[in-house]
């Protein structure tokens, strides 16, 4: 309920007009009045404003006393409904007092003026008393406040606002540090799995970083100050008393149903106090945060089902520090009951709009003719219509019970589960995507278990999920500013995860960590919206990968050509043992590298290259970035980003590296290098001798009238040149590509012929791929999720595996699979790379077929085409060329090259590719010869 308390000043009149409860009306020299107003809907006196004391409905009578009329002075909010006393009757000589000074608590002295007190002056004081309540603030400042944030702090705006808890996600606990094999691993996998865990690190060994530490870095490259709480220097006592001692669920930790809000209503819940004085101005904002985080939150938690109202958790807010003798705290309560009365539930009690509901229609999509159209109107319950103060539900949390609270390093339990190799984990992520592919935002009860570097067998990675199985430090809610961390630490020659506090907890109060979760889609970013609360939030519990801050060095010096450039080099380049020496100084070792052929350890040496040269290169651009609101990176800041983006390329490659093992390792699969340069004869019968040569098809598809009119001379030109063509090619490519060019010599060849030859001419390095065989796995289990997924996501199946449940469960590793994984390494969510490996391979790599080449009229493609291939190519030469030209990409010989491949080259290995003129020279010399 929301309590209003009006002070009723008395100053000389004959009589004055107060609303009051008859029953309880106290007369005296200063009239007391409490006022509240009824919030269940369901009630009749919903609504209507309250008495205090007895709890009856308004009533109004006339009270005459000499002498006196009523100055209103609110010590309180009102709530919408609950009108100021209304003063009336003749006044003579009285002088009208000023406003309340905005936060102040006390009415300052006003200049005196003699004005007679009229109906309508009265009402005006009245409106200018509700618009500045004593203490409180404008309520106008809060609402221009309220605007400003609107366009600046993430909203999140959900299609309907849900107002219901989450079930809460049942698992069977495991024992303390146990681990156990997931869904469908099989034995061999198991062991291998179980394998890992062993460690020769010393016991004792985390890979804890202090959260102050971590804290301090962040601050120093976005600008936000450090958390004042966390503890330096913090030592964990992993002691083995310690550890078999966890914390316990019921006495020490209470799972809940939690709620939270987004970063606009809790900047929204700050603003509303500001007019208080206590907690005015910024430099008190620290203590407007320790209202939210010490007064709100902790009273939010305790709420269940009734957390979504706000009004209701700043009532409760209210009603304990009116108890507890807390004059501030009430005082912020007050307020902010009035800033969501005023300025949100006000707004919700205009009338709703209608809306109309759809003719509903049969199963044959034929409209009956008995429907008709519904009117709805959304509920009357104001409450229910928020914009500005909504609470949103979050899953299941863990909350503080012990009276003592928690110390900073305390064992919080094991983080356990069911643990999944690389390649085992993504097929279960791919089944469920294809299952389920409306499925909104998946849980996050997964974790990485990380082998340190310094192993004698060196790094590698397992997935832990504890969805199904596992203890309560896997409910641990998510917050940009934690107060828990996860470590992994050694003990007993094993690896293991826990959960330590890095902070004093105190009653009541949420335990929380940094998920750390990095996605590489876009649309899972924008859906990953944080509901911490904290006044640190991020506004997603995710990190885009993909964002540009982090790709700056990747699109300069990795981009599609350039990964090219790498698996082309790891083909055809000896494995050294300099290359063996920085995989091992890196920690890529034998966990990682076990059963890989040489040319994938090649390749994993060259891409390691990629990532210390980003990690050097990453900070400068990230310093070289606009200031937001943060602030901008500084030096320290930057160096940490790119140590931990740095980390997180070295987890995708031995990721990629298990994926390819396991397609590799299958019986009967092909070993050898992925590429194979051609060699100088096969590259002469490809271009010029061949029966299905380059030459030969541009000339058939000249002599079918696509570029020569008829009885032209171009037409016994073609036929005398393709009649003179030599069978086996004896010259050197470059002889033969110099042919190409000049023997075509023809009079009305189109210009895309033209075009197309030079591309062909003008490269030098030609290669194909090996040929390996499909890999289907079994299909994979995933009974166990169907029991989370919301049945209204389970009808979403694609048609093409309806009735085939099976074929939608497997896995199925294409030809390609190898090449399109090798060079999207750094992205481990794409389900079938070979897929898009096509569209980007698209002029690219794989050149135009001849036959496209007279497809064009000559004047669409000199005047607009052209024009625009040029300028997209000197642009970006790893771009794909566009799809909405005339050229077609069939390439029946699947044979490789270009000119910007070639380029590519060049610029990542130049002692072996100096030779090489850079594409750029080479295309603006063809497009002046050739205007």
């Amino acid at each position: 309920m929301t309590e209003t308390a009006l002070v009723i000043a008395r100053t000389p009149a004959d009589k004055y007009r107060v609303r009051a409860c008859a029953q309880c009306d106290r007369k005296g020299d200063a009239l007391a009045i409490h006022w509240r107003r009824g919030h269940d809907p369901s009630s009749a006196l919903f609504g209507k404003d309250l008495c205090d004391k007895c709890g009856k409905a308004e009533s109004r009578r006339l009270v005459k006393e000499r002498g006196a009329v009523p100055r209103v002075v609110f010590r309180g909010t009102t709530d919408g409904a609950t009108r100021a006393p209304r003063a009336s009757g003749k006044t003579s000589g009285t002088r009208r007092r000023r406003a309340p000074a905005v936060g102040g608590e006390k009415t300052p002295p006003a200049k005196a003026r003699s004005r007679p007190e009229t109906k309508l002056g009265a009402k005006k004081a009245v409106r200018k008393a509700k618009t500045s309540h004593a203490g409180l603030g404008s309520i106008a400042v809060v609402r221009e406040k309220l605007r400003q944030l609107a366009t600046e702090e993430p909203y999140y705006a959900c299609e309907s606002w849900r107002r219901t808890p989450y079930d809460i996600t049942p698992y069977d606990v495991l024992p303390d540090g146990a681990y156990v094999a997931g869904v469908g691993v099989e034995d061999e996998d198991a062991k291998v799995l179980f394998d890992r865990l062993n460690t020769s690190v010393r016991d004792g060994w985390t890979d804890y970083v202090p959260v102050s530490v971590s804290d301090g870095t962040a601050a120093a490259a976005t600008g936000q100050q450090p958390s004042m709480k966390a503890h330096s220097g913090l030592e964990l006592d992993l002691s083995t008393e310690k550890l078999r001692t966890p914390l316990r669920l019921g006495v020490d930790v209470e799972e809940r149903s939690l709620w939270g809000m987004d970063c606009f209503t809790r900047e929204a819940i700050l603003a509303s106090i500001s007019g208080v004085t206590w907690y005015a101005g910024d430099e008190n904002r620290p203590r407007r945060v320790e209202y939210l985080q010490q007064r709100f939150l902790p009273k939010l938690h305790t709420l269940g089902a009734d957390g979504w109202d706000a009004s209701r958790v700043a009532q409760c807010v209210l009603d304990d520090a009116i108890k507890n003798g807390e004059k501030h705290t009430a005082m912020a309560s007050r307020a902010l009951l009035r800033v969501i009365a005023e300025c949100d539930d006000d707004y919700a009690r205009a009338p709703a709009p209608k809306k109309k509901k759809a003719n509903s229609t049969t199963t044959t999509g034929e409209v009956k003719a008995e429907d008709h159209t519904e009117e709805i109107v959304e509920s009357h319950d104001p409450r229910a219509r928020r914009e500005r103060f909504r609470i949103h539900p979050k899953g299941t949390g863990v909350v503080c019970i012990n009276p003592n609270g928690l110390k900073a390093g305390t064992f919080v339990n094991h983080y356990i589960g069911e643990i999944y190799s690389p390649w085992k984990w993504y097929e279960r992520q791919d089944a469920i995507k294809k299952c389920y592919p409306g499925m909104e935002l998946p849980s996050f009860f997964n974790i990485t278990l990380e082998r340190p570097p310094h192993d004698d067998r060196g790094r590698h990675v397992s997935f832990v999920e504890a969805m199904h199985k596992g203890c309560f430090a896997s409910r641990l809610s998510h917050s940009c500013e934690p107060n828990c961390q996860t470590v992994t630490f050694a003990k007993g020659g094993k690896l293991t995860l826990g959960m330590f506090t890095t902070q004093d907890i105190a009653y009541g109060e949420e335990m929380t960590w940094d998920y750390s979760c990095i996605t590489e889609s876009a649309e899972e970013y924008r859906t990953g919206f944080c509901l911490c609360s904290s006044p640190t939030c991020r506004g997603s519990f995710l990190t885009y990968s993909g964002s540009g801050a982090f790709t700056a060095v990747v699109n300069k010096k990795h981009a599609f050509l350039h990964r090219n450039a790498i698996l082309f080099k790891a083909s055809t380049s000896a494995l050294t043992n300099v290359d063996r020496k920085m995989l091992h100084d890196s920690g890529i070792r034998e966990c990682a590298l076990e059963h890989c052929p040489d040319w994938v350890v090649k390749w994993a040496a060259l891409t390691l290259e990629y990532i210390k040269l980003e990690e050097n290169e990453l900070p400068n651009e990230l310093m070289s970035l606009p200031a937001t609101r943060f602030g901008r990176y500084n030096e320290l800041g930057a160096k940490s980003e790119a140590t931990g983006v740095a980390a997180t390329r070295i987890t995708n490659l031995i990721v990629t590296l298990d994926k390819i093992r396991y397609v590799l390792t299958r019986s009967g699969q092909e070993r050898a290098p992925f590429f194979r340069v051609l060699t100088e004869s096969e590259v002469i019968e490809h271009l010029w001798s061949g029966d299905e040569s380059i030459l030969r098809r541009i000339l058939r598809s000249i002599l079918a009238g696509a570029g020569a009119k008829k009885g032209s001379n171009s037409v016994g030109k073609s036929r005398l040149v393709m009649a003179k063509m030599p069978k086996t090619g004896d010259a050197r490519v470059d002889a033969a590509m110099k042919a190409i060019q000049e023997r075509i010599d023809i009079d009305e060849r189109p210009k895309t012929a033209s075009d197309l030859l030079w591309f062909y001419a003008n490269t030098r390095n030609w290669f194909t791929h090996a040929k390996l065989d499909n890999v289907i796995s079994p299909a994979v289990n995933i009974d166990d999720v169907a029991s989370v997924i919301p049945t209204t996501q389970r009808k979403h199946i694609p048609n093409a595996f309806r009735g085939n449940r099976e074929a939608m469960l497997q896995k199925r590793y294409g030809a390609l699979y190898v090449w399109g994984q090798l060079v999207t390494w750094y992205k481990q969510t794409i389900y079938s790379p070979d897929s898009s490996l096509s569209a980007d391979r698209r002029g690219t790599l794989s050149l135009p077929d001849p036959e496209s080449c007279c497809s064009a009229a000559p004047s669409a493609y000199v005047n607009k085409e052209r024009k625009e291939l040029f300028k997209a190519l000197r642009k970006n030469k790893h771009q794909s060329w566009p799809t909405a030209t005339s050229w077609s990409f069939k390439n029946p010989a699947k044979v490789y090259g270009s000119p910007m491949f070639d380029d590519a080259l060049r610029e990542m290995y130049p002692k072996e590719y100096a030779s090489t003129t850079s594409f750029t020279t080479l295309l603006d010399k063809h497009e002046r010869q050739s205007m």
